[in-house]
């Protein structure tokens, strides 16, 4: 079936109106533009959400213009700027749909990482040529494997990729596999392969963190030279949860916040594990403190809250004492959150199964955000 996005109308300004529920809308239509996105008709769960932008918002990014970016299953890319919202599809090159990163450069230049095709780059000074600005790079550019997992850019803008096929970099040139250690985790879950990276960061002292499909989670210092490379490899057996690392975050206090596909959420903190041992794992969700074993879609806001999600079980906001848990009574329908982000302007968005919503702070409830808003 084809689902054809078409332009409705015309955006006539953007001076807001506030609806009965103190909510902001646009008072004109935004426009809705572009594409041609292929949606399969024999899939499990409903793929249409009426009002909604899409099945499943997957991850987030304002860039430098303060243009805002929107990964999605089945729908390729969103983009919202001026009251136009964009799906970038089968204009970009971009056909799968489902997108798993999106990161940007110094230089303003952002890459896109899909399940399946590849690497593209968006170089907005060219965004009116015939792709929109998109180009694509995949295992004949020497990409490991088309179907990338995972993404981080460096401090250096060196690109971190993980694939289904391991661990790469890319320096804007060249692609180099980095070698990695054999699976030895012995409680382990494989889901889909054991050479899949399943997520990455830099952290604050620029050593690369990333967990494997069912091996726990690794982390090495790129600076340090020789062969082979120096790992630091933990597991259930050093305190970790679950050996299947959904999510990670480092927060404004050098602590690593880990998601797990079994195992709920813990709180790691590399500097005391000399100290004390498994104990600088914190695991909340064994420890009984919050419910939900698959977690992730973390992010600290400007207060220094930590938010994540949990699948069936909403979201959470942790103020450095406390839990608190957002659910339906709060407006959030979704059950499976999957980016959290606040952009420059204050508005807070969670992306996820069923679209995009946005969190007043002042009333701490959850809006669904349509094709129309609200966007300002």
């Amino acid at each position: 079936m084809m689902v054809t996005r078409t332009i409705i109308c015309l955006a006539l300004g953007s001076l807001l109106l506030l609806s009965c529920n103190g909510q902001p809308t646009s008072k004109a239509p935004v426009v809705i533009t572009n594409d041609t996105v292929r949606i399969p008709t024999n899939w499990p769960l409903p793929l249409e959400h009426e009002g909604q932008l899409c099945h499943y918002v997957r991850n987030m990014h304002q860039d430098k213009s303060g243009t805002l970016w929107f990964g999605t299953n089945h729908y390729g890319l969103i983009r919202y700027a001026n009251d136009t919202l964009e799906y970038l599809a089968d204009s970009a090159g971009i056909t799968t749909g489902r997108i798993n990163g999106i990161v940007e450069g110094a230089d303003g230049i952002l890459w896109v990482a899909t399940d399946g095709e590849g690497l593209f780059k968006y170089d907005p000074s060219a965004r009116h040529s015939a792709r929109h600005g998109f180009s694509q790079l995949t295992t004949k550019d020497g990409l490991p494997h088309n179907a990338i997992w995972t993404m981080s850019i460096g401090r250096d803008g060196v690109l971190w990729i993980g694939t289904i096929n391991g661990l790469c970099t890319y320096d804007g040139h060249t692609f180099t596999t980095i070698e990695l250690p054999a699976t030895t985790a012995v409680d382990s879950l494989v889901q889909l392969s054991p050479t899949r990276i399943t997520c990455l960061m830099e952290d604050s002292q620029g050593k690369i963190w990333f967990g494997r499909d069912g091996d726990g989670l690794f982390v090495f210092d790129p600076k340090e030279s020789g062969s082979p490379r120096t790992f630091k490899h933990y597991t259930v057996e050093d305190g970790l949860p679950d050996n299947s690392v959904s999510g990670m975050m480092e927060d404004s206090k050098g602590r690593l916040w880990l998601g797990s596909m079994f195992g709920g959420v813990s709180l790691f903190d590399p500097s005391a594990v000399d100290e004390k041992g498994s104990k600088a794992f914190t695991n909340f969700t064994k420890d009984g403190v919050i419910q939900g074993v698959e977690t992730g879609a973390f992010y600290e806001d400007r207060s220094g809250h930590i938010w994540f999600a949990a699948e069936h079980q909403g979201v959470f906001r942790y103020d450095g004492t406390s839990f608190t848990n957002y659910g339906p009574k709060d407006g959030l329908s979704s059950g499976g959150i999957l980016a959290i982000m606040e952009d420059r302007e204050g508005r807070f968005w969670f992306g996820g199964f069923g679209g995009l919503y946005r969190f007043d702070r002042k009333t701490s409830q959850f809006t669904p955000v349509g094709k129309q808003g609200p966007w300002n």
